[in-house]
Formats: C-alpha cells, structure tokens, sequence
C-alpha cells in the first residue's frame, strides 16, 4: 500500500472551544470533572486560568458550586434535579442523552459544500465520595456521533478517569488524577488537516499531582502534569496515512503564591516551566522540541460578590530546540469575569493569549488570542436560555499566516420533567485565513442540534 505521510498535507485551523456560557470550556465545570480530566491539552503549560490553579480544584467537592451569591447556574431546583444511586458513602451519577444534529457545511470549508443530519449518544457515569475527609471521583463517558449521507463523518469519543485528594491535616493537601481518553480532531479545529478520509482520531493519557500548602493567611501551590498523545493513523483507499510525527508529550509543572488582601479579595504569582517533544519526528526535519516558561501575577475577587472573576497578566517564552523556529515571547493575559446582575441573570466575559502547539511541520507554533461573551437568563423556573458570542484569532508564528475564527450562538435549556433534560442549540460560525492555500478552508457553517437528556 502506499504511504503518505500526514506531515505532507497542506492546512490546518487552530479553534478552541468555549462553552454555553461564554467561559473557557474549562474541565473543572462540575464536580465530575475537577481534576481536569481529559484536556484537550494543546498548550504548552498554557497561561489560561493562571488563578484558576489546574489541580487545585481536585481539592474541592460537589457542594462547593452553592458557594456564594445564588446565580441562574447554581440554584438548587429541587425535584428537578438528579439525584442518583447511593452505595455506602458514594454517590452514583449515570446519564444518558440523544441527540439530533443538522448542518449546512458539514466539513467546515466552503469547498466542497455538503449538507447533513445525523444523530448522537451521550452516555456517562460519575462516582463521587461523601466523606468527611479525602475525596474520591470517577467518571467514565463517551459521544458517538453517526450521520445520514456521509458515513466516514460518525465519530466515536470516549474515555475514563480517576482523581482524588488526600488531606494531611488541616492545612496540607495532596491531589491526584489520570485519565485515558479517545478524541477527535473535530471539523474546522486545530488538527483538522486531512480531508476526504474519516476525522483524525487520537488518544490522550494524562497523569498530574498537585500539593496545596496553607501557611497562615498565604496559600500555596506546587503542580506537575504529565500529558501523552498519540494519533491513529488514516486510511484513503488503498494509501495509509501516517499520523505517527505528529504524537507528542508534554510536562509542565510550577508553583503558586495566592495571598488574600481582603475577605473577598486576593492576588497571586505564578510561575510555570514546561517542555514537549515529539517522539516519532522525522530526523530529516528540523525538530520541533521545546521548551519555556510563563510568569503571570492576578488578582481574583468576587466569591460573595454580584462581580467575581480572575485577572491576570504576565511574559511567556517559548524556545525551540532547532534554530529553524523562531522563539515566541511577549505579554501574555488571562480575563474571566462574570456579573450576576440578578438571581435570574449573569452576563459572563473571557479573554487570554496562549501560545498553542502547530499540526503543521514546518510551523512550530501559533500566538492564540481568544475573547467571549455570554449570558445565561432563566426565562422560567425551567427555562435557561445562553446567547453566545466568541472570536479568535491566530497568528502562525515563522510564517505570515494569520487565521480568524468568530460564532454566535443561543442554546436553551428546559427542565422538562424530574431527571429529564432538553437542550436546543442554534450556532453560527465562520472561518478565514490570509494564506492563499488555506482558502478553500474558509468556512461559513450552521448547526442546530436538540438533545434529550435523562440523569438517574
């Protein structure tokens, strides 16, 4: 059979996703997933959430998201929602959801242009300790997506993980996480680069750890992270497609000062060292191993506020082990702020500059700049409704190229019965590159999906 590699294919949009409310799709949304399970990690110990600490949040429990003043997202509705399984002292969360899905520009990219419906399952389990002291969680889930005309589009995610913490005493905590994980290259996003074969799929294992320290009113923070990724490769006919060059691995870790000046007011300093590498490149080519660091200092602020949020600002440096890549330095950012105007109202804003890993060869690196709005208003006790606005823009570094990325969008959410969930979503989204050979991968797409949701 004949052989190509997946280095040869020309292209490539980097496009990170945000969630319904206008926020960073972070993984520490919920108790199910505040070890930061199954990241899409494509940063190199990325500057994101510098006061949002990536493992400190293991150390937290399901009942912390009542903390503060009561929002549209953290109110309690009782007999609506679910309510699980107990066995001795855990708690046992299974759901399931299905879903329809209809799409004007089912690749992202103006040419060829296809329309498509199709049809998704969602099903997952969550476990998670009530103890008094330590913590334990565990989830496992998956998203099989399959579509009407075009076949080679169904794709299938799924994954499992593990995370805990171990209090010693009162003022030290140890958090623990690892996770394993098959996931997509979804249409339109960062490794998107092949096109007329089936999504590139990958799998990610993760393992981190964390200790928090309390010393008087002073908090602070020491993490490691380790990150494996590795790419399936492709088949088109009787050609194989090669992914191998593109797995890679990162270890980033660092430490945190957090110190409070006020009862709801604290800034903190942050440093964070990282280093990738890939272990299957081509030792014809110029490598792409690298190394750096990151220096940001924020102030958080807010928990019993109508105003809560992160900001932070800093330097990032990025060096490359080859002379053939230019370093990537400069001031990096990092904004998160929401404003509950009401119990029924929050408006929500996001900003951050990252520097994000390139699927192209002979780009080593991309400056990513990311901004979002969001609201999420309860129309009716069972009515949320979540307009969206986000926009992107990515400059490839050692190269001219410079890719834009906005959408609009409005979701609601309807709690139709006790345990059962409908979820509607209309988005629209478009693509545009200033490099000649990526404009037959700009994009005008819409998608509407409706999903039912049952949690036990």
């Amino acid at each position: 059979m004949a052989m190509v590699t997946g280095a040869m294919v020309a292209g490539g949009e980097v496009q990170q996703h945000r969630k319904g409310d206008g926020t960073r799709a972070r993984p520490g949304a919920d108790g199910l997933r505040r070890c930061r399970w199954g990241r899409m990690a494509m940063q190199w110990g990325s500057l994101a959430g510098a006061l949002s600490w990536p493992m400190l949040a293991a150390g937290q429990n399901a009942g912390d998201r009542r903390a503060g003043p009561e929002t549209v997202e953290n109110r309690v509705r009782p007999g609506l929602e679910g309510t699980g399984f107990e066995a001795g002292s855990l708690r046992i969360l299974p759901s399931v959801a299905f879903g329809a899905i209809a799409t004007d520009d089912l690749y992202a990219r103006c040419v060829p242009r296809v329309s498509d419906v199709g049809a998704s399952l969602a099903p997952a389990l969550a476990v998670q300790s009530r103890w008094d002291r330590h913590a334990l969680t565990l989830r496992a889930d998956g998203l099989f997506e399959r579509y009407a005309r075009h076949g080679a589009e169904g794709t299938d995610r799924y994954g499992a993980g593990i995370g805990g913490r171990i209090d010693i005493g009162r003022d030290t905590r140890i958090n623990l996480d690892a996770a394993i994980d098959r996931r997509i290259e979804a249409r339109g996003t960062t490794g998107d680069t092949l096109f007329g074969v089936k999504p590139i799929a990958y799998r990610q294992v993760g393992l981190g750890g964390s200790v928090e320290q309390q010393v008087g009113a002073t908090h602070l923070a020491f993490d490691l992270r380790f990150d494996r990724f590795h790419y399936f490769n492709r088949h088109d006919g009787d050609s194989t497609i090669v992914l191998s060059q593109r797995d890679y691995q990162a270890l980033a870790g660092g430490a945190k000062v957090i110190r409070p000046i006020s009862s709801a007011v604290a800034v903190s300093v942050a440093v964070r060292l990282n280093a990738t590498r890939y272990p299957h490149e081509n030792p014809a080519e110029a490598t792409r191993r690298a190394h750096g660091y990151a220096v940001m200092a924020g102030v958080a602020f807010g928990q019993d506020r109508l105003l809560e949020g992160e900001l932070a600002l800093g330097y990032l440096h990025q060096r490359f082990t080859s002379p053939a890549y230019p370093t990537i330095a400069g001031v990096a950012y990092d904004a998160n702020l929401r404003w509950h105007v009401t119990p029924l109202t929050t408006f929500s804003l996001a900003a951050d500059k990252t520097i994000q890993r390139s699927p192209i060869v002979d780009v080593a690196g991309i400056e990513q700049q990311q901004f979002s709005l969001g609201a999420a208003h309860e129309l009716l006790r069972t009515l949320i409704l979540r307009p969206t606005a986000s926009y992107t823009v990515n400059r490839f570094r050692g190269g001219a190229r410079v890719d834009r990325y906005a959408s609009v969008g409005l979701s609601a959410t309807w709690e139709a019965a006790p345990h059962l969930m409908v979820e509607g979503t209309l988005r629209h989204a478009l693509g545009r590159s200033s490099a000649l050979v990526a404009k037959p991968r700009e994009y005008d797409q819409n998608r509407a999906t409706i999903t039912l949701k049952y949690v036990f």
